[in-house]
């Protein structure tokens, strides 16, 4: 994957935001990190903030490792964790190319997994994990990705910052499942962000991450990379919103099921939240409600080919020959229709219902 190429479709004022999200599916290796620093670099003179996800599987690979603690099972720990520490060590190693720079991130790696190798060993020993806990490791993914970045963008040549999402992103501090507090987290992103976009410094910041009422870490569920990215957009009052995914748009329905789905080249906002509501895989449930009264559009686009349009997400109103633009789908569910006359006008029936199918 060449990192000269150069979304071509952008058509945005020198001084515009632009939000960039990478998803852990774009960030599968080193060169797909190179990739992603590519697509950064290409978009000067605009200024840009990006959000990155865990590379590809480390969530998972995290979940397994507060697993195995949760039981006890130290042996499994240290196999996850120095799996993890390999794979990480293997994309710094083949991001850098001065010694300087590599001996200085593998450090930053090594101390890195050494905390989160003392904090399973902890949770071992106590045998009990804790919502806060699982949230304070499961983070961790994002947190070395963005760290892999920025090292990466220096590395070119590029002035490029960590940002902390947990000190800008505030949170209602439901653990596994957090939502941003919209307003406070408008003040504080432009009060860090902006001061740094001024100076041309790229901000890089940790999906899914955000910080609860009393500063605690929390995660923002499966997928949250997204609505981190949405929500810095609406606090930034970005020119422009990208989710840079591995699929090449919002499609009609799911290619797997149905070969001939097409690519959907716009949709309404309304629209792309029902289907990612219904079973859509490609946008999280909860990203497009930071914009429900913000007009920036957000494109889902391919990372393997920067140059295809993707999907534009915004408040236009297109298509209109075609009412139906997609179909989406959720599994393992069934209809329970219940009918009759004897319902009507009867207090608690559905209470009585509801209680019939638990």
């Amino acid at each position: 994957m060449p990192a000269s190429s150069a979304p071509s479709s952008r058509r945005v004022k020198s001084t515009a935001i632009e939000v960039f999200k990478f998803g852990g599916a774009s960030l599968i290796d080193a060169a797909a990190v190179r990739h992603a620093i590519g697509i950064i670099l290409t978009t000067r003179p605009t200024r840009t903030v990006t959000v990155v996800s865990a590379l590809a599987g480390v969530t998972d690979a995290l979940l397994a490792i507060a697993e195995a603690a949760r039981i006890g099972d130290s042996r499994a720990v240290d196999a996850g964790v120095d799996r993890l520490h390999t794979r990480h060590r293997q994309v710094a190693e083949g991001l850098l190319s001065l010694a300087r720079d590599r001996k200085l991130l593998l450090a930053d790696l090594d101390a890195a997994f050494a905390e989160l190798r003392t904090l399973a060993h902890g949770v071992a020993s106590l045998r009990e994990l804790t919502p806060r806990t699982r949230d304070f490791l499961v983070a961790r993914g994002e947190q070395l990705s963005a760290r892999l970045v920025v090292a990466g963008l220096k590395g070119g040549g590029a002035k490029a910052q960590y940002v902390e999402a947990a000190e800008i992103i505030r949170t209602d501090g439901v653990f596994g499942n957090a939502f941003p507090d919209l307003s406070v987290t408008d003040k504080l992103v432009r009060e860090r962000l902006l001061p740094l976009v001024r100076r041309r410094i790229v901000p890089i910041v940790p999906g899914f991450v955000g910080g609860g009422v009393d500063g605690a870490l929390v995660t923002l569920g499966r997928g949250g990379s997204d609505l981190t990215a949405t929500v810095l957009g609406r606090s930034l009052k970005a020119q422009r919103i990208t989710l840079w995914k591995d699929v090449p748009g919002l499609m009609t329905t799911d290619p797997r099921l149905v070969p001939s789905a097409r690519i959907v080249p716009q949709l309404n906002v309304r629209e792309a939240a029902e289907l990612a509501y219904y079973g859509a895989k490609v946008l999280h449930p909860r990203a497009l409600i930071p914009l429900a009264h913000i007009t920036v559009p957000v494109f889902v686009r391919p990372f393997a080919e920067p140059d295809a349009p993707g999907t534009e997400i915004s408040t236009r109103r297109t298509l209109q020959r075609y009412p139906v633009k997609a179909l989406s789908i959720v599994r393992d569910q069934a209809l329970v229709t219940v009918t009759g006359n004897g319902m009507l006008g009867v207090p608690g029936i559905a209470a009585r219902t509801f209680s019939a199918l638990q």
